[in-house]
């Protein structure tokens, strides 16, 4: 797509915080160009700088969370140029809980002890884990598994991956909460964004759910360019997928059905066949809720903890690959 824009700045604002940027010449030009939309590494976009020569290709901003570093190593593959690997953890090949956060798509409660788990880590001592969910793959050699929460105060800072907040939270414990509820949506046509938010809103408080906590939005495809859906959609970066009244029969139950539902979208129940359809089979934790202008169903997605190997070359390791080397 061709687009004019006045500057450089122009053309990185645009799509910050969106896009993901590679520029190709000098890392300086780079930096000038998007320091002034620079703000955290929870918002800002990926951004890596190669050389004009296809030497060198480096991840300057939003490594783990962008996924610049992951970027890197595909360019890297594909044309040959070395990752400079700057990231402490990724050095030195140690655990980083925010990108097995993002591995997981979970959310992360406290980004200031994220950072304090990383240092802690980097200096070689060993943080508490605990999952309410079970757990797959090798548990990296920095966590010390613990069979219950309480127990995490033994070795302070920890990490709790957990389906909801605790009564009794415990401080110094990082909280990770995986993205595990599926909202089936039907509605009248209109309905403000502001309206859905609050119903979903009110449904999720009285289980101790989070908005955050949503993995999928669901609903029938007639409702694919429905304004108020796509728009909380957006706000919150949940994927909203639909599906046909075929799509929809095929769930084989659901708690209520409605002839007049069926007559007018061929399925009987919009809400609870679409939360189960995208829910992959999960439990209903909320079944369908009527209200004025729109209906709810919630349902509960299974969930693993899954702890995987990701090659994370240093730009001496990569350079021997380059040559054929064995390290």
């Amino acid at each position: 797509m061709l687009c004019e824009v006045t500057s450089m700045y122009d053309w990185v604002g645009e799509g910050w915080g969106k896009d993901t940027y590679l520029f190709i010449g000098a890392a300086g030009i780079a930096v000038r160009s998007i320091a002034p939309l620079v703000k955290d590494k929870f918002t800002d976009s990926p951004v890596l700088v190669m050389d004009e020569k296809g030497g060198y290709i480096i991840p300057l901003l939003s490594s783990h969370l962008g996924g610049a570093g992951e970027t890197a190593r595909i360019i890297s593959a594909l044309t040959g140029a070395v990752p400079v690997v700057t990231t402490a953890t990724d050095l030195n090949r140690k655990f980083a809980v925010d990108l097995f956060a993002k591995e997981n798509g979970m959310q992360i409660s406290d980004r200031a002890l994220a950072k304090e788990i990383s240092a802690r880590i980097l200096q070689g001592r060993a943080v508490g884990f605990y999952s309410d969910f079970p757990v797959k793959g090798n548990l990296p050699e920095e966590l010390l598994i613990k069979q219950e929460y309480r127990k995490l105060k033994e070795t302070l800072p920890g990490i709790a991956v957990l389906e909801k907040k605790p009564e009794k939270a415990m401080e110094g414990i990082l909280h990770l909460y995986p993205k595990i509820l599926s909202v089936g949506i039907g509605c009248r046509r209109g309905v403000e964004k502001e309206k859905i938010e609050q119903k979903i809103r009110s449904v999720l408080g009285r289980g101790g759910w989070k908005t955050d906590q949503i993995g999928v939005l669901a609903s029938i495809d007639r409702k694919a360019d429905e304004k108020g859906i796509l728009d909380f959609a957006s706000e919150y970066g949940i994927p909203f997928r639909t599906y046909t009244a075929g799509e929809l029969n095929t769930v084989k139950q659901v708690t209520s059905s409605s002839d007049f539902v069926k007559n007018i979208t061929g399925t009987d129940n919009v809400c609870e066949r679409a939360a189960l359809l995208a829910g992959q089979s999960g439990d209903l934790i909320y079944k369908k809720e009527t209200f004025r202008d729109l209906t709810l169903a919630v349902v509960r997605m299974r969930c693993e903890v899954i702890f995987g190997e990701t090659k994370q070359p240093t730009p001496r390791m990569a350079d021997q690959e380059r040559k054929g080397e064995k390290t």
